[in-house]
């Protein structure tokens, strides 16, 4: 009888593993505090496949855009074979905010944990700091831009404006 009540606890923590429930947050200027309205917030979950785990394909992604109060809910995933969720933030004149890595220097971050009232505090972005070159790319990277069975159609329509001042800096470098 114990057997199985220990048996039955080791399952239902592996099968918790991969599942996040819904959680709400709010996107905040880092310099004043006041939230920011219009925000795009992408979540993405990937599955690895293969022998060996040779390749990844996206699961499930949620686009959605902050509130007046800068406020977010992000619907979860249930699925204990889903890899953890990548969260990208951009709003136009602010620098992207990724949940994995800090721009411009791809800093892996240790803090980020999927919990209710989530705070993302986004920096803006300062034309004498930064690239849009290097913006560009990193906001890329953030979002798994060209992975198999995902799409990011708001994402990339906000992102198009900085895609262009990216090609006039390249273009200038020439």
């Amino acid at each position: 009888m114990q057997f199985r009540l220990y048996a039955l606890i080791i399952f239902l923590l592996f099968s918790t593993i991969g599942c996040y429930a819904t959680i709400t947050g709010t996107v905040v200027d880092s310099e004043t505090g006041e939230p920011i309205e219009g925000a795009v917030v992408l979540v993405e979950w990937t599955k690895t496949h293969g022998f060996g785990l040779t390749y990844t394909e996206s699961y499930k992604v949620i686009e959605t855009v902050t509130d007046k109060d800068g406020k977010v809910t992000i619907a979860g995933v249930f699925n204990p074979t889903v890899n953890p969720p990548q969260v990208t933030v951009y709003k136009k004149g602010y620098v992207a905010w990724n949940n994995e890595f800090k721009f411009p220097n791809y800093e892996k971050k240790k803090d980020f944990k999927w919990t209710n009232d989530l705070a993302i505090q986004m920096v803006r972005f300062d034309e004498n700091k930064y690239t849009y070159n290097d913006h560009v790319m990193f906001i890329h990277g953030s979002i798994n831009y060209g992975l198999p069975g995902s799409e990011k159609k708001l994402m990339e329509e906000v992102i198009s404006w900085e895609q262009l001042k990216a090609l006039e800096e390249r273009q200038k470098v020439k």
